[in-house]
């Protein structure tokens, strides 16, 4: 096909162009230079005449350089193209353009015309969003439009429509027979009335719950609204509306209303609290009683969750029935609720009812008071999980698993990870008298262990184990640099726990150093074991916290205790002392440890709140039945490492 080139005159050229009130370029064919434009161009862009003409078309038209030169080689007709094209501003407009080929001196050029397209494609989209959603708001909602023409006496059903009554969109023809053959002759009186009073003008709309005939031969029920549409005179000439399966509600509805009387008699006569509430969360009846301190049926009667529960609480109370409302399911929940400063925990379940309260759907609510149950379900829980944690690691520390495999995979279902930092706090309850501590009733019993245990547990960071008469706690640490404040804030934070329990016991808490690998547990362990044997040769009847590097010399002393040569080092050295306050019923043991804990007699005799001279003599008694001179440097260690090996003993009759 053949160039169609266009000539014009100038006074013609000037007027269909510099006056246009359409942006008009001129470019050139070949190099895409911009030639000419026009007042409205430069109006809209927002370049002068001089900086567009320094242009080129692909400094505004934000497509492809290639794709453009190409489109100017191809055009041999006028064309019309979307494009976007970039203002001074850095704006990105959509621009609708027209083409066509000039001869405009001597040269073939192109002159493009630009209109302003960037609202109508939006308006375009939102438009086409907006038939999406509701197509798809039609099609989750099992519901189809209908558009009656009372002019020409003509319907029209759409494909969600027809579907509601099991036919493909091409099954069933347009007219108004189509809807009507179907209506159920039970409900046809009552349609006929709700139609003829909107059409009469008597009502803004209708809404009719009805029954449809199916492809299959049932009937479906359907949820119909319509409205009538007038013409400038007030005349009907149209009728729309939406058709709704409600088919599945009406069922559950009949299933409710077929329960209805029985759920009355039963919730009267069982002992938990029920209610009657309807969709907003007030209570329309409360009858029952289950024992939970709650207010009284009489004060409940009328008021919402909200007038009597936590803002927290009734959000999901409302929430609870807006869903069994919504999809006429029971729904049962447990809830945690505080009655003052005590923890209840309640079950509730809710169940929808048939009938409506003022317009307003209702549901029934039966309240019981598990707390018991519960605890006793949580604890028997704990007890197994605490049991094979126990067996588990009590089994690594005698060595009887070996390290494998599945070791590791075991490790990890109880919470631990073995390739991962870990250190041990191991604790030691003892009553808060130091005199009786080797009386049985000195320790906690086994429902107390399990109590402190079961708190523990509580808190997901520690792996709690039963060690037999102490409790042992594993703590994972990704930061060994920090791992002694890291410990000793865990160790702080578990006294606090056990602290809660309220039991009148001294904590003494052994804390290992960071460990990993294979062997971690087991040396995180040894380690904690012997700062607590440690520590017990320093605790004066407070407890404490203890970290491995910082007992010192007091390692060595949980490594040699309950060996024979440390008794016979303690017969030896504190033995006739120890007899000597049995016979005579004194306490020269505690005087010796005061002398060999302060820098003189003096200091001494004040930490004793007795007279130096008194101390003085005492002192001489003393060396008198040891047989040695306490100035002696050498004497006064091996003493008081002798001191807290006696005590070590008292406090831990049998070695580990």
């Amino acid at each position: 096909m053949s160039e169609r080139i266009e000539h014009y005159s100038m006074d013609k050229y000037q007027e269909i162009y510099f006056f246009s009130p359409t942006a008009m370029i001129i470019i050139d064919i070949d190099t895409g230079d911009i030639a000419e434009v026009n007042q409205t161009a430069i109006d809209y862009y927002g370049y002068s005449t001089n900086e567009f003409l320094r242009l080129k078309i692909f400094d505004i038209d934000t497509g492809e350089p290639s794709l453009i030169s190409e489109w100017m080689k191809d055009i041999s007709r006028p064309k019309t193209l979307i494009s976007k094209h970039r203002l001074k501003s850095s704006e990105i407009r959509d621009v609708e353009i027209s083409s066509r080929i000039i001869n405009l001196k001597e040269k073939k050029h192109i002159i493009l015309s630009m209109v302003d397209v960037t609202e109508r494609l939006q308006v375009e989209k939102e438009l086409r969003e907006n038939r999406e959603r509701l197509e798809l708001v039609l099609s989750s909602t099992k519901s189809g439009i209908w558009d009656y023409n009372m002019i020409n006496d003509s319907a029209y059903m759409d494909k969600q429509w027809k579907g509601i009554l099991g036919y493909e969109e091409h099954e069933l023809t347009s007219g108004a027979k189509e809807w009507q053959s179907r209506w159920h002759p039970e409900d046809n009186e009552k349609l006929t009335l709700a139609i003829q009073q909107s059409r009469d003008g008597k009502t803004d709309h209708y809404e009719v719950e009805h029954r449809m005939l199916h492809k299959d031969g049932s009937y479906r029920w359907v949820n119909a609204i319509g409205k009538i549409i007038r013409n400038e005179k007030g005349q009907p000439v149209r009728a729309v509306g939406v058709m709704t399966d409600i088919t599945k509600m009406k069922e559950t509805e009949s299933r409710i209303l077929e329960s209805e009387n029985k759920l009355r008699d039963f919730a009267q006569a069982i002992p938990d609290n029920s209610a009657i509430v309807d969709e907003d969360g007030c209570y329309v009846e409360v009858f029952g009683n289950s024992g939970v301190q709650m207010e009284s049926s009489v004060k409940m009667q009328g008021m919402t969750f909200h007038q009597l529960f936590p803002q927290d609480l009734a959000d999901l109370m409302l929430e609870d029935v807006s869903n069994v409302v919504s999809t006429g399911e029971n729904k049962t929940m447990i809830r945690e609720m505080y009655f003052g400063s005590e923890k209840r925990y309640i079950e509730g379940r809710i169940g929808p009812m048939q009938y409506r309260i003022n317009g307003k759907r209702t549901v029934v609510v039966v309240i019981s008071d598990i707390t018991g149950r519960f605890e006793v379900d949580q604890m028997l829980k704990f007890t197994y999980e605490l049991q094979r944690k126990s067996d588990f690691i009590n089994d690594i520390l005698s060595g009887m698993i070996i390290d494998n495999k599945k070791t590791h995979m075991m490790a990890k279902e109880i919470g631990i990870t073995l390739d991962s930092p870990l250190y041990c706090c191991l604790i030691l309850l003892q009553g808060s008298d130091v005199k009786n501590r080797n009386n049985q009733n000195s320790k906690p019993s086994k429902s107390q262990m399990n109590q402190i245990l079961y708190l523990i547990s509580t808190h997901s960071r520690y792996i709690v184990w039963d060690n037999r008469d102490k409790i042992g706690v594993l703590c994972q640490d990704g930061n060994p640099q920090d791992s002694w404040e890291n410990s000793m804030k865990a160790a702080s934070e578990l006294k606090e726990i056990i602290g809660r329990s309220k039991l009148n016991f001294n904590i003494i808490i052994g804390i290992s150093d960071i460990h990993c690998g294979t062997n971690s547990i087991k040396d995180s362990y040894q380690e904690a074991s012997n700062t607590l044997i440690s520590a017990q040769c320093q605790v004066q009847g407070q407890g404490g916290i203890y970290y491995h590097k910082d007992v010192g010399l007091f390692q060595i002393l949980s490594l040699i205790y309950g060996k024979d040569y440390s008794l016979e080092f303690v017969r030896k050295m504190v033995g006739p002392l120890i007899e000597h306050d049995s016979e005579k019923g004194s306490d020269l043991l505690i005087t010796l440890e005061e002398i060999l804990q302060n820098n003189s007699l003096k200091d001494a005799a004040n930490k004793l709140f007795i007279h130096y001279k008194t101390l003085f003599f005492r002192k001489q008694r003393l060396e008198k039945i040891l047989g040695v001179s306490l100035d002696n440097v050498d004497i006064r260690l091996a003493l008081a490492i002798a001191i807290k090996l006696h005590k070590l003993m008292i406090s831990n009759p049998t070695p580990r």
